[in-house]
């Protein structure tokens, strides 16, 4: 199976969603993390990472969520051309990478997109490589969240690509350890 074939179909699979189901989705999405995070109070009092969404891509309501659970989120911002996080001062602005002002923080759980999932928590990223190098070398809680559409029976990986502890979906959350629904 070949990672670029798999990227191409999952990503066409993405563009195709309109803007509504995009949003019905990514409000699904947040309520099923509400769930989690009711399944694991303790990461709450913790620094978590969340991701500014690229076009076609789904995410947390985060408005919703932060009604509902209150979290202290940082978001990625780029530092010497290298993936950081930062807590806004504010509102987080900005695409790919949050635009200043922002503090510099270690998360120590992580939301974590991508283009594919499999329940053995291998992830399939757009191809920058971004997220893997940034958790190489950190012991961070990872969440990958998708549309249970990009969770498929095996992604291809290679050994620098990271593994997830658990997956969300708009309709299931997943542990990868305990290779189970909650």
């Amino acid at each position: 199976m070949d990672k670029g074939r798999v990227r191409a179909d999952l990503l066409g699979k993405l563009s195709s969603l309109s803007p509504d189901n995009l949003s019905l989705l990514s409000f699904l999405l947040t309520k099923q993390i509400i769930k989690f995070f009711h399944s694991f109070p303790e990461l709450t009092s913790q620094i978590g990472a969340a991701y500014l969404p690229l076009k076609a891509e789904i995410a947390p309501v985060y408005q919703e969520l932060l009604h509902e659970i209150p979290l202290a989120l940082a978001y990625p911002v780029l530092s010497e051309g290298e993936m950081a996080f930062g807590i806004p001062h504010g509102l987080p602005k900005g695409g790919t990478w949050m635009d200043p002002p922002y503090a510099l923080v270690e998360p120590e759980w992580l939301f974590v997109p991508g283009v594919g999932f499999d329940l053995s928590g291998a992830r399939l990223g757009r191809g920058k490589g971004y997220f893997d190098r940034y958790l190489e070398e950190r012991i961070s809680i990872k969440i990958g969240l998708a549309w249970s559409e990009q969770v498929l029976e095996k992604i291809p990986v290679e050994s620098h690509d990271c593994h997830m502890d658990f997956i969300i979906t708009e309709s299931f959350c997943w542990d990868v350890t305990q290779q189970k629904r909650f």
